[in-house]
């Protein structure tokens, strides 16, 4: 039989959710069944592991790419098409002059300069393009609401499927937590909060660097590990420059590959963002059983049971995050019923199979619906 051809279209492969999404299909789906690839506008800056063409732009800048994105697609010929956000939305014109068999487009998240209103050219440029889409999608319904809002169409317009985390992956690992807490010189009742994600404004890790100097300053002794890189690293250090007292107890990572491990040596993860799609690294950490501390905006309301498997606190708000971490702080008992809850949620409501099972449907639906079986996953 036939394996499905698919090509995933990204701005590029590097780090980020929509990124890491992507990868988990590659690794998951049934290679027997499947056939994939990545195309990206942005020339890739290291190694991936994942094969790839790419338009070879050095920098993303305002330009023309459907014809760039035709001859690409016309060489690879494949079943379908999937395009994800903004960024690589003409690859839907691209896919429909090549008369790809299918075509999907999905909405991951937004930045700083979409949080409102969107321009009304680009609101018409998506009405048009959604309009030649087999299938477009949203990994929230926060954000399917807000693209219904945008677009004014109806909800039948949109699907939703959320993302999905490995919790064999991401799960308790004391070995982990002793190493990890060992190498941070972390003793006794020091509590670790923490934080994954790249370092961009709309993450908004001012705002938690607030909440740990308040934090610090009402007695809690902790101490507050960032594990990412990204743009807003220069604010960020001069943030800490201006509060001597946690830079001593605050660690840069960097870029890191052993995110699971990290996460294990976290009391709390905190996820201060003023938007979000739905965050990988907030399930995650709810994987890993770690209490989370969320604002609630995007699909953290609809991950989070407030008070149930973690708290939600309004963005911008760092006497909010004080406060909880300060209760928390004296409560290891509800710290440990929260974490274990967190687990639960995940484990129930966002498993990667899950997810898996949802794109690999949507992808044989949209070629043969009605000769294809059920689809399989990988044995891997």
């Amino acid at each position: 039989m036939k394996r499905i051809k698919v090509i995933h279209v990204l701005r590029s492969l590097a780090t980020g959710g929509t990124e890491n999404i992507v990868r988990r299909l590659i690794e998951c789906l049934d290679p027997e069944l499947f056939e994939q690839k990545v195309c990206t506008l942005v020339r890739p800056t290291a190694e991936t592991h994942v094969e790839t063409v790419s338009l070879d732009c050095t920098q993303y800048r305002l330009e023309f790419l459907v014809p760039r994105l035709a001859r690409t697609l016309w060489r690879e010929k494949p079943d379908i098409v999937h395009s994800r956000n903004w960024a690589t939305i003409e690859a839907i014109v691209a896919a429909r002059l090549c008369r790809i068999p299918g075509v999907v487009h999905s909405e991951h998240g937004r930045d700083l300069h979409t949080l409102g209103r969107q321009p009304f050219r680009r609101r018409m440029l998506r009405r048009l393009a959604y309009g030649w889409t087999d299938q477009v999608f949203c990994v929230s319904q926060e954000l399917k609401q807000y693209y219904c809002r945008e677009l004014n169409w109806g909800a039948n317009r949109f699907e939703v499927i959320p993302n999905g985390v490995n919790s064999d992956q991401f799960c308790p690992d004391p070995h982990a937590r002793t190493e990890l807490r060992a190498k941070l010189g972390v003793k006794g009742k020091t509590l670790v909060m923490g934080s994954v994600g790249r370092l961009d404004p709309v993450k908004d890790h001012i705002t938690l660097l607030r909440a740990a100097g308040m934090a610090l300053g009402r007695g809690v002794d902790l101490r507050l590990v960032l594990v990412g890189e990204g743009i807003e690293r220069t604010n960020i250090d001069n943030e800490l420059a201006r509060n001597p007292d946690l830079a001593r107890r605050t660690t840069m990572t960097g870029d890191t590959r052993n995110v699971a491990q990290w996460l294990n040596a976290f009391d709390f993860f905190i996820l201060p963002s003023l938007s979000e799609g739905m965050s990988n690294t907030l399930l995650e950490a709810m994987a890993v059983g770690v209490a989370p501390i969320a604002t609630a905006v995007g699909g953290n309301s609809e991950i989070i049971e407030d008070g149930q498997s973690g708290i939600l606190v309004p963005p911008r708000d760092p006497e909010g995050i004080c406060r909880h971490v300060t209760l928390l702080a004296r409560d290891g008992v509800r710290r440990t019923r929260l974490g274990r809850k967190a687990r639960e949620r995940v484990t129930q409501t966002f498993s990667l199979d899950r997810m898996l099972k949802r794109y690999a449907e949507m992808y044989c639906q949209l070629v043969q619906p009605r000769k294809r079986g059920s689809p399989v996953l990988s044995r891997a």
